[in-house]
């Protein structure tokens, strides 16, 4: 499934990856390319999820802050001494990974084309530095699909006096001229500087071959470096690919820490249920305002699901919560919930008709339905999962109705999950389950001069509590206009209309 910016964007998924921390370019491109685990991947994904527990158990060991009861990441079966060398060995892994440098671009040549010293730099700093993070990780408990195929005889070949610096230099053991010729360089170099300038021609000019025979060496050794490595080219690859795997998992590992989050169970009947689930960009958002998010409680079936409510009320956020805590899972995270029983989809679509450009000039009545037709005719046969917005509200309201309910229908009839809010009546008859908002439901008095938006936080419950089918929408839009001070006169004619 392609993880489109549009979608990244409007769930909230862009906000998390921009809160991920990896250390390495190759963790930086793993992160890029986040693996989508669909339906048949439930082993893979367990797998994934195990390393980052694994990860949390041991940074949240490895720290000096008092200690949660748990993580929310499953037990790991380690004992106390066992748990704290492998914390040990851990931050060890870490220290190693900023060292890294992006070498894949030195692999990518065309034939013949040799090394030069500075990638001959870079490979065997590279190789230094792996050598010391696959000693840490050693001591660590196994990381289910995580090894790193050995470059012991590359090491060797680029280290040949075994000393383990992140420097190079084309030494004198790579080929057997070298030591006589540099030897016979240093004893004319003293003796140029022992010589009166006006005499040093000749000396130069000795020198000045020795030099270009002692580059001609080198071009030599770096061409016999260049195919030995070359040879090596898919184990450094692997390796690389290996470094981006591990430092995703720590990534995810310390952000499901930072945030709370908890492992997602995978649900074995196609339903969804969600505990505790909050949006963690609008929970900042608010707490940045000094207020709180409500937690939502969800469970949603097979079909699609309704949810009405207020203006204000929150239930675009309950979408966007959804879509982001389904995204989170199949990209192996952690998810930001109480607790979570996800099922495995080809794809999770979330449409919003506001949240960007029409395509192709459309209205944005016509974008979610241009939206709505390449997701139905694109997921054929295909498991997925879509979320509406008010879907339908950008055309005349008995024809929108009319399309509303019609969709709800048709989607009972697909395999997949869907989740739609709307202001229309009857549509909920037709869904699989309704949630209403609670509403403005809180009496307040003596706030008359607050913000408008911060009387309505107050006296709105957030909440979604389950609902009849054809349960009518709530009329809420006359209280929210007047805590939003709408002109009086305005507000007089819209009472004498109702």
């Amino acid at each position: 499934m392609e993880l489109t910016h549009e979608l990244r964007e409007n769930a909230g998924f862009q906000w998390v990856l921009n809160r991920l921390s990896p250390m390495s370019p190759f963790g930086k491109a793993a992160a890029r390319s986040l693996r989508w685990y669909g339906p048949g991947e439930e082993a893979a994904l367990e797998e994934e999820l195990d390393n980052v527990a694994l990860a949390m158990e041991l940074w949240n060991a490895g720290t000096t802050a008092p200690q949660t009861e748990g993580c929310g990441c499953g037990p790991v079966q380690l004992t106390e001494a066992e748990r704290k060398d492998a914390a040990a060995a851990l931050r060890g892994v870490t220290r190693c990974l900023p060292l890294f440098h992006d070498i894949r671009g030195s692999f990518d040549r065309d034939p013949g084309a040799p090394f030069d010293l500075v990638e001959l730099f870079e490979i065997k700093h590279f190789l230094v530095t792996l050598e010391q993070l696959v000693q840490a990780y050693a001591a660590l408990p196994p990381m289910a699909g995580l090894s790193f195929p050995s470059l012991a005889d590359a090491l060797e070949l680029m280290d040949p006096e075994g000393r383990r610096l992140p420097t190079f230099s084309v030494v004198n053991s790579y080929h057997n001229d070298l030591a006589p010729l540099r030897a016979e360089k240093a004893k004319l170099e003293k003796a140029i500087r022992m010589t009166m300038e006006d005499k040093r021609g000749p000396l130069m000019e000795k020198r000045r071959v020795l030099a270009v025979e002692e580059d001609k060496l080198e071009l030599e050794v770096r061409r016999m470096l260049t195919g030995k490595l070359m040879a090596y080219k898919q184990a450094f690859l692997d390796n690389m690919e290996t470094l981006g795997r591990l430092d995703l998992i720590v990534a995810k590992a310390k952000l499901a820490l930072r945030y709370n989050c908890v492992r997602p169970a995978l649900s074995a009947d196609k339903s969804i249920t969600l505990r505790g689930v909050r949006h963690p960009q609008v929970e900042e958002d608010l707490a940045e305002r000094g207020e709180q998010f409500t937690l939502l409680d969800l469970d949603l079936k097979p079909g699609c699901t309704v949810i009405t409510g207020a203006n204000m009320g929150g239930k675009t956020v309950s979408l966007r919560s959804t879509v982001l805590s389904l995204l989170l899972c199949q990209c192996g995270f952690f998810v930001f919930a109480q607790s979570a029983t996800l099922p495995l989809f080809h794809r999770v679509e979330l449409i919003l008709a506001d949240s960007g450009p029409g395509a192709g000039g459309l209205s944005s009545f016509g974008k979610e339905v241009h939206l709505l037709d390449k997701l139905l005719r694109e997921t054929h046969g295909q498991f997925f999962f879509v979320a509406l917005d008010e879907f339908a509200r950008g055309t005349n309201p008995q024809e929108g109705a009319a399309l509303a309910r019609a969709l709800v229908r048709h989607l009972s009839s697909l395999d997949c999950v869907a989740l739609m809010t709307t202001h229309y009546d009857g549509v909920s008859d037709v869904a699989a389950a309704h949630y209403q908002v609670a509403g403005l439901v809180r009496d307040i008095q003596g706030d008359e001069g607050d913000d408008p938006r911060k009387r309505i936080a107050r006296r709105m419950d957030y909440r979604l509590l389950p609902a009849p089918p054809g349960a009518p929408c709530p009329r809420d839009a006359l209280r929210v206009c007047r805590l939003l001070k709408l002109d009086d006169t305005l507000m007089e004619l819209f009472q004498a209309d109702l």
